[in-house]
C-alpha cells in the first residue's frame, strides 16, 4: 500500500531549510527503498513551498512515523502535513491496469444509462 505525504513550509523558513537540507537529503537516501517518488512542491516562482512523498508502507501510522523522523519536520519547518492513501496506477506492475479500468468504467457508465 502507498501513502502520499504533502508537507507545506511555514512562512519564513527558507534559510533554516537550507541549513538542514543536507540532513534532509541524507534521510531521503536512507529511506529510498520505501519511496515511490518524491520532490519539492513549488510555487509559480519555482521556490519550494513544501515537499511531496509517495511511500510504500502497510499503515497510515507508518507514514506518520516516516515524516515525523524527517529532519525538516523535526526542526518544526512544516506548517501543515497531509497524509492520504494512494492507489498507484502509473507506473503499475500490471501494464494493462488503465485498459482494465477503462473497460470497468465503460461497463459502469453503460449500466448507469440503461
Amino acid at each position: 500500500m502507498s501513502y502520499i505525504i504533502r508537507c507545506y513550509f511555514r512562512p519564513g523558513s527558507a534559510q533554516t531549510r537550507l541549513k538542514i537540507r543536507p540532513a534532509h537529503i541524507r534521510y531521503v537516501i536512507s529511506r529510498l527503498p520505501e519511496i515511490v517518488c518524491a520532490g519539492a512542491l513549488c510555487g509559480e516562482d519555482q521556490q519550494p513551498q513544501g515537499l511531496f512523498l509517495a511511500i510504500n508502507c502497510a499503515e497510515r501510522a507508518q507514514a506518520g512515523e516516516f515524516i515525523a523522523d524527517e529532519p525538516y519536520c523535526r526542526a518544526g519547518l512544516f506548517e501543515r502535513i497531509e497524509v492520504d492513501r494512494f492507489n498507484q496506477f502509473v507506473p503499475h506492475a500490471n501494464a494493462r491496469i488503465l485498459h482494465e479500468e477503462l473497460e470497468r468504467a465503460l461497463e459502469t457508465a453503460a449500466s448507469a444509462t440503461s
